[in-house]
């Protein structure tokens, strides 16, 4: 048990430093003494700092799958992933506009699938669609909702409403334009 904890007051000070500091300026010696451990104790749980990154974003994703992986649509879940990830805004910018940009973007990618997946397994517009091709669509979907997340956190996480009427525009839109493709 004392190792779970050491691990996750390890991963609460990164956390806390990130609210402050960019991810490339936080060092291996900012953590331990923010903790009180030493370099060893840190290496013994982590690598390095992508490491800390990594297991940070996974546990991130897990609690949001854990607590708001139930939406029923494709939007509500979408949404309800960019309030979760504003609430720690300041984190999060610190580490994507650092090196924790690629972990903290196949995290997200991976969060996205999982999700949407989740949704369409359950929708009655997926019944038609043969177990080969879920995967496809599932695919999609995701990868249109990443571009529109890059952008959104490219942007700073604003609150405006041009990306929920970005969101509703390509999930009414798409379907029509697939259809239309296939006469």
């Amino acid at each position: 048990m004392k190792q779970n904890r050491t691990k996750a007051a390890i991963a609460a000070a990164f956390t806390r430093l990130l609210a402050d500091y960019p991810i490339d300026k936080i060092t291996i010696r900012m953590i331990t003494d923010t903790v009180g451990c030493s370099r060893k104790t840190f290496y013994y749980y982590f690598t390095d700092v992508y490491d800390l990154t990594r297991f940070i974003c996974a546990e991130r994703i897990d609690d949001f799958l854990e607590n708001h992986g139930d939406a029923e649509t494709m939007r509500e879940g979408f949404m309800t992933m960019l309030e979760f990830l504003r609430s720690d805004r300041q984190v999060i910018l610190n580490m994507y506009h650092g090196y924790g940009k690629e972990a903290l973007e196949r995290f997200a990618l991976q969060a996205i699938i999982d999700s949407t997946r989740k949704i369409l397994s359950n929708t009655p517009e997926a019944i038609g669609v043969p177990e080969d091709d879920l995967d496809a669509v599932v695919r999609m979907y995701a990868y249109m909702f990443f571009g529109i997340l890059v952008d959104w956190t490219c942007a700073e996480m604003p609150h405006d409403a041009h990306y929920p009427k970005t969101l509703d525009v390509a999930l009414t839109s798409l379907p029509k334009i697939l259809k239309s493709l296939e006469q």
